[in-house]
């Protein structure tokens, strides 16, 4: 378990998972309110968002076995449901962004695409749990 300083930089990991699912939320907020007539400004707003939400979950992601590797000589690197649910998030959220580009020329797209972010959501709810065993207090 780490000590002083580097006890404090393995809590980088966790603040930046909760900032980046609040993004999350708020991009799949968005995505889902811009399917509603009138929608569009918002479906522009999320397109701008998205980018930045998957950007920061991915940086996570990274940060999270750098901080395992650096400050939690505790914990196995890449090992667990944890690391393993973090993969399977950037993976969806890659598959997502793929398909946003064919949304205006695809249906299947338009139905894959909103799935795949709340499957992207609701395992991020679901990292979050298996990523309380591992904090360092």
């Amino acid at each position: 378990m780490p000590t002083g300083a580097e006890r404090l930089l393995a809590f980088v990991h966790p603040v930046c998972a909760l900032v980046a699912l609040g993004l999350l939320a708020w991009a799949a907020s968005l995505g889902l309110r811009s399917r509603e007539r009138g929608g569009a400004p918002l479906r522009a707003r999320h397109a701008r968002l998205a980018p930045w939400a998957f950007g920061l979950t991915a940086f996570n992601f990274g940060l999270g076995l750098l901080s395992t590797w650096l400050w939690r000589a505790d914990l196995a690197l890449a090992e667990g449901w944890h690391f393993r649910i973090g993969a399977a998030i950037c993976v969806v959220l890659a598959v997502a962004a793929l398909l946003s580009r064919r949304i205006a020329t695809s249906p299947g797209a338009r139905t894959a695409h909103p799935a795949l972010g709340m499957l992207a959501l609701l395992l991020s709810l679901l990292q979050v749990f298996f990523g309380l065993a591992l904090v360092a207090l």
